[in-house]
């Protein structure tokens, strides 16, 4: 299994309580797992903590209606897959 595989399926886990479309929930995974692919590429001092930020940032701007704690959650999810890989 894959490490993006991996992400997807908490990602998705984490999204499942939510009332998001299906559209809208392609939308935020697809997000997140930009911002993991580019964080090794971006060469800066804490790729985790970037990603979490940028995730939280961007996932609130593509979702407003997002419960703040899943766009937490789903921040998590990214910054740990940045720092340990899943």
């Amino acid at each position: 299994m894959s490490a993006l595989h991996t992400l997807d399926v908490r990602l998705f886990e984490a999204l499942a309580g939510t009332c998001l479309s299906a559209i809208e929930r392609d939308r935020v995974v697809d997000l997140c797992e930009s911002a993991v692919a580019m964080a090794p590429d971006l060469g800066l001092p804490h790729p985790g903590q970037t990603v979490r930020c940028g995730v939280h940032l961007l996932v609130a701007d593509a979702v407003p209606g997002l419960d703040p704690r899943v766009r937490s959650d789903l921040a998590r999810l990214c910054e740990v897959a940045v720092v340990r890989g899943l």
